[in-house]
């Protein structure tokens, strides 16, 4: 499945942070989205919403992801 010019270059920018510090692309995609899934599917060809891509760029560029997390015990 051919993918996105922008997709793969957001990719490109993921697989370079990743390398970077040191984390696999499934705890970026958890950091991210709370989905260890989304590099994987976007890799599938999946483009994601442009609220992921925004919450992505944040997190590239280093701004702090606010998101739900699951209910407390």
């Amino acid at each position: 499945m051919k993918i996105h010019p922008t997709v793969k270059s957001l990719l490109d920018d993921i697989e370079r942070y990743c390398r970077l510090n040191g984390i696999s692309r499934t705890a970026f995609s958890r950091d991210v989205t709370g989905d260890g899934h989304l590099v994987r599917r976007m890799h599938l060809g999946v483009k994601p919403t442009l609220n992921t891509i925004d919450r992505i760029n944040k997190h590239l560029n280093g701004a702090r992801i606010c998101r739900p997390r699951g209910r407390r015990k």
